[in-house]
């Protein structure tokens, strides 16, 4: 039996859809695949990026139905699937089109933000993160252009890639069943927004979710080497040989959770320069979606 999504959440990254990931896993009612977080398919990415680790991208594009369909092979009769594929909203110009023809317009769309400034600075530090980036965070602002003409992934567009209000209203023109979900919502009171997503999904709401641990954290490592070590997928599957799966989880997420990671703080003059950046920005998505959005607006 073919099963395709009932759902997507779309984006943006950074803006703790790994998190949301693993916590709607949890739903018995809910389908999301255990081959691959990210189904990668309707954002039609071309591959072959040129920028520092961009081939671990390159490696998991899925480039046809077949593949696509593939993921969801350990499908058992849940209520509703769904994929969690944040490049979604960036590539929505291509994305949009293919999302009708596959999954019709019925399908239900998530949209998780994040301040935009919050979310470039953290896109920047989950780069230093895992040794990708080498400039400072000004200096490589200055650099997107040129990075995306030189082919690097997308997710390198630390600012462009933060203009959310026209990949919003693109979703929101194309389909009837758009829920936008505010991140600093979702970080404070994560139960609350994760029954706003049941109903909106139409499964049980009442279900409680574990949310103690947050999933990809940016920040630098207090310990680089067991963050290393505990983060490497050879290590991870030599050690369970020997040791339970679910202590080998518990040992991950002792040494690379949020207490194990140092938060740099970004300049104040950079903040400033980028409230005022995405100022209109801002502005017009707030009239968009209807939600107050003054927050983001602080520098």
């Amino acid at each position: 039996m073919d099963v395709l999504p009932d759902f997507l959440v779309v984006g943006a990254s950074k803006s703790g859809t790994t998190s949301l990931h693993h916590y709607l896993k949890q739903h018995p009612q809910i389908f999301l695949s255990d081959i691959q977080k990210e189904g990668r398919y309707f954002s039609q990415m071309t591959g072959n990026y040129k920028g520092p680790g961009d081939k671990i991208i390159d490696a998991s594009i899925t480039r046809d139905i077949n593949a696509y369909k593939a993921l969801f092979n350990g499908y058992k009769n849940e209520k509703v699937v769904g994929d969690i594929s944040p490049e979604y909203i960036y590539f929505h110009e291509k994305a949009i089109p293919l999302i009708k023809k596959t999954l019709g317009k019925q399908v239900k769309i998530i949209v998780i933000l994040r301040s935009p400034v919050e979310r470039a600075f953290s896109a920047y530090t989950h780069f230093k993160r895992d040794k990708r980036e080498t400039l400072s965070f000004e200096e490589a602002l200055e650099k997107e252009d040129e990075r995306k003409t030189k082919k690097w992934v997308w997710a390198w567009q630390y600012k462009n890639s933060g203009l959310y209000f026209q990949q919003v209203k693109a979703y929101t023109d194309n389909f009837p069943n758009v829920r936008v979900i505010i991140f600093e919502d979702f970080k404070k009171e994560p139960q609350n927004v994760l029954a706003e997503i049941c109903e909106f999904l139409e499964v049980s709401p009442g279900f409680k979710f574990d949310t103690s641990y947050k999933y990809n954290v940016s920040g630098e490592p207090k310990s680089r080497v067991l963050y290393k070590f505990e983060t490497s997928r050879g290590f991870v599957n030599f050690i369970k040989k020997f040791i339970p799966a679910k202590l080998v989880e518990k040992m991950k997420k002792n040494l690379t959770g949020e207490k194990q990671m140092v938060k740099p703080e970004m300049n104040p003059e950079t903040r400033k320069a980028l409230v005022d950046f995405f100022k209109d920005d801002i502005l017009q998505l707030q009239n968009l979606i209807n939600k107050d959005l003054s927050h983001w607006l602080q520098s």
